[in-house]
């Protein structure tokens, strides 16, 4: 155990030698040697760490003359985390050599960093520009403390720090959810703060309502590209207000810039986002482009039908339709007839069917389509307006070779109040596939005509359970 002990010691002080030998003259030469010379006692204090002897040589590292080397033994004594090792890291806090503090930082657990609190919080608030940086591992420790003040002294902070931290501090006040502390956030705001666009970021998170004028004031006088979160936080809070002081970011330089303004757009609605999204379209830059056919797909009224019919030809016809479901405009029916007839996405052709659905079939529809799913497509559209105009094209479908397209065909006849289409739902029950005769039973259901028991007959002692099932139901549905 004892020559364990000492190879372990004798090969670790070797290394501290060589790298306290390798000390530059000047603070900013390193050399090939000295990197090497760290990297492998880097390894080596790591690797000995879990040894039995290894912590104790550590702990006399920890103490040596060389900031350097008092880092790299805090660093490898935090790096388990180990309660044994923590009072080494909470001393190393006070240490004057900033890597050194930076490294018990990263080791402290959040049991210990409850018992330093006061202490993290003088180093998150630290003023010297050259130990300003370890603001950044504080505020994260600070975070994780269970002490009721965290957030107060995050939020307080936020207004001031810089080097990293301010993202930390977001997070951990975002993910805390706590209301507390907007008013300190909207101070920062109003006080035009380094941090105010960090506080602006958390301010959206947390949807506090009250932060939307603040913000406002702070976009107009905001670079565009610094002024990202303010804006992304406008859109969250859906503040109607700011649609004006978002619109003249449509036109700076950077696209990142145009294509946040547009998704604050996005959520804001109201009249200004029309136009707005409307002149987008023709931008440069393909992703403020699609942003803005998302605009006009959401909020766009009648001015946007052409643009968003045009945009059925190219990439952005799953978007465009979207906005041509909610506008149901009939002056775009035939232009959606040919994306139906033409389109090989099944979403596309769902939407499509949507529209015709929703505006009328009095629009030219081919009666037979070489391809069965635009068949399909238009056996559903019929079946959706009920219209008994097309009960010569269900008549049709119901001999068509594709099952699905006679299954919904028996199906849109049973929406179709006439007298035509009993006999040829009677017909469909004697169909090969089980999925046509049960839809041909429940659509005789809905129709309820007289004697639908006895047209049923068959249909219950189907050997399909799926074809009795649909029966009985449809008996039930008449009996009520």
């Amino acid at each position: 155990m004892r020559e364990h002990r000492d190879s372990v010691t004798a090969i670790g002080d070797a290394l501290v030698a060589r790298l306290v030998e390798l000390e530059p003259t000047k603070p900013e030469g390193w050399s090939a040697a000295r990197i090497e010379a760290r990297e492998a006692l880097d390894h080596h204090v790591h690797a000995v760490v879990s040894d039995p002897v290894g912590p104790a040589w550590l702990a006399t590292l920890a103490a040596h003359p060389n900031g350097m080397i008092r880092a790299i033994a805090v660093g490898a004594l935090g790096s388990g985390h180990d309660p044994a090792h923590q009072p080494i890291l909470v001393r190393a806090l006070s240490d004057p050599a900033a890597n050194v503090v930076q490294a018990a930082l990263e080791g402290l657990t959040a049991q210990s960093s409850d018992e330093v609190f006061d202490l993290l919080v003088t180093l998150l608030n630290e003023t010297d520009r050259d130990r300003a940086w370890l603001s950044r591992g504080a505020a994260q420790r600070i975070a994780e403390t269970s002490d009721p003040r965290r957030l107060d002294v995050l939020a307080d902070a936020l207004g001031r720090v810089r080097h990293g931290a301010a993202h930390d501090i977001t997070r951990a006040l975002s993910r805390a959810g706590d209301l507390r502390v907007a008013p300190v956030l909207i101070e920062h705001l109003r006080h035009r703060r380094p941090g105010r666009f960090a506080a602006a970021e958390v301010l959206g998170n947390l949807r506090v309502a009250e932060a939307a004028g603040p913000l406002i004031d702070v976009l107009r006088e905001s670079d565009g590209i610094q002024a990202l979160p303010v804006v992304e936080a406008l859109g969250k809070l859906e503040a109607p207000d700011a649609a004006s002081a978002i619109l003249p970011l449509l036109d700076h330089d950077s696209s990142d810039v145009r294509e946040g303004a547009l998704l604050a757009l996005n959520r804001i609605g109201g009249p200004l986002a029309t136009p707005a999204a409307l002149k987008a379209t023709d931008d440069v830059h393909p992703a403020v482009r699609a942003r803005a056919f998302r605009v006009l797909a959401k909020h766009g009224d009648h001015r946007a039908l052409g643009r968003l019919a045009a945009a059925c030809e190219g990439w952005h016809v799953h978007t465009a339709l979207t906005g041509l479901v909610r506008l149901a405009d009939d002056s775009v029916a035939l232009t959606v007839v040919q994306v139906l007839l033409t389109t090989d996405e099944r979403r596309v052709r769902k939407l499509a069917g949507r529209i015709l659905a929703r505006i009328g079939t009095r629009y030219h529809l081919p009666g037979h389509d070489p391809d069965p799913l635009v068949r399909r497509a238009i056996v559903w559209i019929i079946g959706q307006r009920a219209d008994p105009a097309y009960i010569w094209t269900l008549t049709n479908a119901l001999e068509d070779e594709d099952e699905l397209v006679r299954s919904r065909a028996a199906a849109a006849l049973g929406r179709i109040t006439h007298d035509k289409t009993i006999p040829l739902l009677t017909k469909a029950l004697r169909d090969t596939r089980p999925r046509v005769r049960a839809n041909a039973a429940t659509a005789l259901g809905r129709t309820a005509p007289t004697g639908l028991r006895s047209l049923l007959a068959d249909a219950l002692v189907d050997p399909h359970p799926a074809v009795q099932s649909a029966a009985a139901a449809a008996l039930r549905a008449t009996d009520h």
